[in-house]
């Protein structure tokens, strides 16, 4: 089963690498084909031998044989290749390891037209799925939407918890003990992530979404809840894929086609109706009003049009009594970490 669900991604997978391999097939069969023909020849001329005619003939037979096994081989690979396409409905998942998630992720926004977040900060998708998405409705016409799924901004209780559970989650990820050391070896010095920078990266997010929100073709929406999750489902057209709170952790992608994919849609269901939703879409006209600055100008420009979006926002509004968190939300938006972790 392992070795099924695997094989769709060993295959050629993209146009390019379908045509490449077709063509190397039909080049080494061309190849033979030029040595067969010139065997042939020089086994039927008139002063060949007849021994040479004789090894002219087996010689003659393994070409045509390995020419009949690479044309062959080349339509057992094509046929498995749509085999596998036919049959990824049932349940294809595949691991994803850590260096191939960004890639992956960027991949799907491309092609996708609709894409939710399920997660607690929203730092890669605001800073990198997010433009990936402007663009292509703005070069294919289609309209695109986003769904972000985060972690309440307002709530100090699941801020907190979150924070400890990104530090435990830290800690936890060291190297395994040696059974053999006979020492106690000191733990490496690392920077707890607080309250005030987790509070940033949402309203860094939801900043970002309400600056794509602008843009015509694009359906936005914020939903925060009081609680956080373990998890990051990033949900496309083609598939989900999960993902932890840790860089060096792997993902599992879930076709669109599986049952596993319609788990986090009846997910993101039913947390709608339990959560504080924040249509930017419905806002369009008073975030155009608001003229949201740019992502890349100074960061003074992007806290000035950040407290002025959170005084749009009644909801968000008591995170202006939070001192610092503005400075460090402009911060985070004009200075974004684009790798997946």
């Amino acid at each position: 089963m392992d070795a099924m669900n695997n094989s769709a991604d060993e295959l050629p997978k993209s146009r390019n690498h379908v045509v490449a391999f077709v063509c190397a097939i039909l080049c080494i069969c061309v190849g033979l084909y030029v040595v067969d023909v010139h065997v042939a020849e020089s086994a039927g001329a008139s002063d060949a031998s007849d021994d040479w005619k004789q090894h002219a003939g087996i010689i003659r037979s393994v070409i045509e044989n390995l020419i009949a096994g690479a044309i062959a081989a080349m339509l057992l690979a094509m046929t498995y290749r749509w085999v596998l396409a036919l049959i990824d409905p049932s349940d294809r998942v595949i691991e994803l390891p850590p260096g191939s998630i960004t890639e992956r992720l960027k991949k799907n926004a491309r092609k996708t037209r609709s894409y939710l977040f399920i997660g607690n900060t929203a730092s890669f998708v605001s800073t990198t799925v997010l433009p990936i998405l402007v663009e292509s409705s703005r070069s294919s016409g289609h309209p695109k939407s986003l769904s972000l799924f985060l972690i309440d901004p307002t709530d100090a209780v699941a801020i907190a918890s979150y924070v400890a559970y990104r530090d435990r989650v830290g800690r936890s990820a060291s190297k395994a003990a040696d059974e053999t050391l006979a020492i106690w070896i000191p733990p490496q010095a690392r920077k707890v992530e607080s309250c005030e920078e987790v509070i940033a990266k949402v309203l860094s997010a939801i900043y970002l979404a309400a600056f794509a929100a602008v843009f015509p073709g694009m359906s936005v929406s914020v939903f925060v809840r009081r609680s956080f999750t373990p998890f990051r489902a990033d949900i496309s057209d083609s598939e989900v894929v999960l993902t932890q709170e840790s860089a060096s952790e792997s993902a599992v992608a879930f076709s669109a086609r599986g049952h596993f994919y319609g788990w986090y849609q009846k997910e993101a269901d039913a947390q709608k109706g339990q959560v504080q939703a924040i249509d930017l879409s419905a806002m369009r006209e008073e975030l155009r009003a608001l003229d949201l600055a740019y992502p890349t100008a100074p960061r003074q420009e992007i806290a000035a049009s950040l407290t002025a979006l959170i005084g749009l926002v009644p909801y968000l509004a008591p995170l202006l009594a939070t001192p610092g968190v503005v400075d460090l939300a402009a911060k985070k938006i004009c200075s974004p970490n684009r790798q997946y972790q």
